[in-house]
C-alpha cells in the first residue's frame, strides 16, 4: 500500500504537466504559423522562437531547475528584490513542491509539443491547406483544418512530456515530490524486488503504448523533406493578416522567452546579486545588483568548477563517441529491412522509456557479477557509466539519423547497391549525405549523456563528478550565486550548439 501515494502523485504531476504543455506548446505553434516568413523580421521571430525551443529541449532537466530556483527559489532574485526577505507570498514564495515539478517539466514539455505541432502542421500537403482557404482564413484553417491533421504529432509530444514526468527524478527529488520514480530512487535502489521494479516500469509500458499507437498513425505518410521546406515557406501566413500578424510575433516571442531566455537572464541576475545586512540601529535589509561580483563569479567559476566541466565533456564525448557509429549501423542496417525497422524502434523507444535510477542499478548489477574482469571495468574505468549514459542517448542518434536517411532520395542508394558493398556505400555515399544529420546526432547523444543525473549518480566511480550531479548536491539547499556561475556557462554552451544544430538544419532542410 506504500506505492499508492507515489502513484497518485506521479499521475497528478503527468496530468498537471501535460495540461501545461498543451496551453503553452499548442499556443506558441499557432502564434508562429501567423508570423509571416517574407519579411526580415518575421524571419527572425520565428528563427529566435526555433532556437528556444531547440535550446530548452537540449538542456538538462537539472539545469531547468537550477535556472528557475535562482529565478524563484527560496534564495531566488524575485523572492529577495521583492523584500529582502523569504516572508514573500507571491510567485516566489509560492514556487516549491508540486508547484515547481509541474512548472519545469510542463515548459519542457511545451518545447516538444510546440515543435511537434509545427513539424506536424508543416508535413501537410499544399493543395490540401489551399483547398481548405476556400473556407476560412488561416486562423480558422489552423485550428479546424491543420491542428486535427497533425493531432498523432501533438499527442505524441503530449505523451513525451507524460514520459519525463514519470520517469525523471531529480527535479521531484529536488522539491520533495515523491513520485514513483524517486521513490525507487531513495527506498529501494540499493535493495531492489522485482515488484518494485515492475511497478516503476508499467507507467512507461503504458505510455509506449500510446506513443507506438500514435507513430503508426502518423507515419503512414512517407516524410518528404522538399515538401516539409516548401510548405514552411509558403504555408504559413501567406494571406496578409495586419495587425494580428504583429500581435501574434510579439505573444510568440514573449512566450519563447519566458520558456528559455528568461530563466537563463534570472542565473545572470542571481550570479551578480548581493544582499547587504545592517545591524545599526535596527536590522535592516538592502537587495542591489553588481557588475564586478558578476564578473568575478563568472570568471573564476571555469576555475573552479574546472573538474566539473572536464568530466561532463569527457563523458559527454565518450558517449557520442561510442553512440553516434552504433546508431548509425542500426538506421542504415534497418533502411529496407521493415520488420527488422520495427523490432528496433520498438527496442529503442523501450530502452528511452527506462527510469535512469533502474538503468544505473541495472548496469551496476551487471558489472558487480563475478566474471574474470567485469570488478575492474567497474572500479577503474568509465565504461559502466558510458554503457549507462548510451541506454538513452543511443535512440537518440537513432531517430535522428533515420529522419536523415527519410530525406534521401531512395534512388541514389539504391543505384549504388549495383558498384558498391554495404561499407562502401556507408562510407562513400551515405556519409556525405548524412554529414549533417551525424553532426546533430553527435551533439544530441553528446548533451543527453552530459544531463542524465539519474543514470549517472549509481555508476560514477569516486573522484568523477559532472556539471549535473555537482547541481543536484548544491541545490538541495538552494539555488546561490556559485551554483548560478556553475550553470551558466553550461547553459551557455547549449545556446551555442542549438544555435549551430538549428541554422545545420535549416540549411539541409
Amino acid at each position: 500500500m506504500h506505492w499508492i501515494r507515489p502513484l497518485l502523485l506521479t499521475l497528478e504531476l503527468m496530468g498537471l504537466s501535460v495540461l501545461v504543455a498543451a496551453g503553452i506548446g499548442i499556443t506558441l505553434a499557432f502564434l508562429i504559423s501567423l508570423v509571416p516568413r517574407h519579411r526580415r523580421v518575421g524571419r527572425a521571430v520565428v528563427g529566435y522562437c526555433l532556437i528556444s525551443l531547440v535550446a530548452c529541449i537540449a538542456t538538462p532537466m537539472i539545469l531547468h531547475a537550477a535556472a528557475w530556483e535562482a529565478t524563484a527559489g527560496k534564495f531566488g532574485w524575485l523572492t529577495f528584490s521583492q523584500t529582502a526577505s523569504r516572508t514573500y507570498t507571491g510567485l516566489a514564495g509560492r514556487y516549491g513542491g508540486l508547484v515547481a515539478c509541474v512548472w519545469i517539466h510542463g515548459l519542457l514539455g511545451a518545447a516538444l509539443v510546440s515543435l511537434a505541432t509545427w513539424f506536424g502542421t508543416a508535413r501537410i500537403p499544399p493543395q490540401v491547406i489551399d483547398q481548405s482557404r476556400l473556407d476560412g482564413g488561416p486562423i480558422w484553417t489552423w485550428w479546424r483544418i491543420r491542428l486535427p491533421i497533425a493531432a498523432p504529432w501533438v499527442v505524441t509530444g503530449l505523451l513525451a512530456t507524460a514520459i519525463l514526468a514519470a520517469t525523471e527524478m531529480t527535479v521531484v527529488d529536488l522539491y520533495g515530490v515523491r513520485t514513483l520514480a524517486d521513490e525507487f530512487y531513495l527506498f529501494h535502489a540499493v535493495q531492489p524486488s522485482v515488484t518494485s521494479i515492475m511497478i516503476v516500469l508499467v507507467l512507461p509500458c503504458v505510455l509506449a503504448i500510446g506513443i507506438i499507437a500514435t507513430v503508426a498513425v502518423s507515419s503512414r505518410r512517407r516524410l518528404d523533406v522538399q515538401l516539409l521546406e516548401q510548405n514552411r515557406s509558403a504555408g504559413d501566413a501567406t494571406e496578409p493578416l495586419g495587425m494580428i500578424a504583429h500581435l501574434a510575433a510579439a505573444a510568440a516571442v514573449m512566450l519563447a522567452t519566458m520558456m528559455f531566455a528568461f530563466p537563463l537572464g534570472g542565473l545572470l541576475v542571481k550570479i551578480g546579486h548581493q544582499i547587504t545586512v545592517s545591524a545599526d540601529p535596527e536590522p535592516t535589509f538592502s537587495v542591489g545588483w553588481s557588475l564586478r561580483q558578476a564578473i568575478g563569479l563568472l570568471l573564476s567559476a571555469p576555475q573552479e568548477f574546472s573538474r566539473e566541466y572536464l568530466w561532463t565533456a569527457v563523458l559527454a564525448a565518450l558517449t557520442a563517441a561510442v553512440c553516434v557509429p552504433l546508431a548509425w549501423v542500426l538506421a542504415s542496417t534497418t533502411r529496407q529491412r521493415p520488420r527488422l525497422r520495427r523490432t528496433v524502434n520498438l527496442i529503442s523507444l523501450l530502452l528511452f522509456l527506462i527510469p535512469g535510477p533502474v538503468v544505473g542499478l541495472a548496469v551496476v548489477r551487471f558489472f558487480t557479477l563475478s566474471m574474470p574482469g567485469l570488478q575492474t571495468l567497474y572500479h577503474e574505468t568509465l565504461l559502466p557509466t558510458v554503457v549507462a549514459l548510451s541506454v538513452r542517448a543511443v535512440p537518440v542518434a537513432y531517430w535522428i539519423l533515420r529522419a536523415g536517411y527519410a530525406g534521401i532520395d531512395r534512388s541514389i542508394l539504391d543505384s549504388a547497391k549495383l558498384d558498391l558493398s554495404w561499407i562502401g556505400r556507408v562510407w562513400w555515399i551515405e556519409r556525405p549525405l548524412l554529414a549533417k544529420p551525424l553532426a546533430i546526432a553527435a551533439v544530441a547523444a553528446a548533451v543527453m549523456a552530459s544531463g542524465d543525473v539519474p543514470a549517472t549518480l549509481p555508476v560514477l566511480p569516486p573522484g568523477v563528478v559532472t556539471v549535473g550531479t555537482r547541481l543536484f548536491a548544491l541545490l538541495h539547499s538552494g539555488a546561490r550565486n556559485q551554483e548560478a556561475a556553475l550553470a551558466f556557462w553550461y547553459v551557455c554552451s547549449i545556446v551555442v550548439l542549438a544555435i549551430v544544430c538549428s541554422r545545420r538544419w535549416k540549411r539541409s532542410a
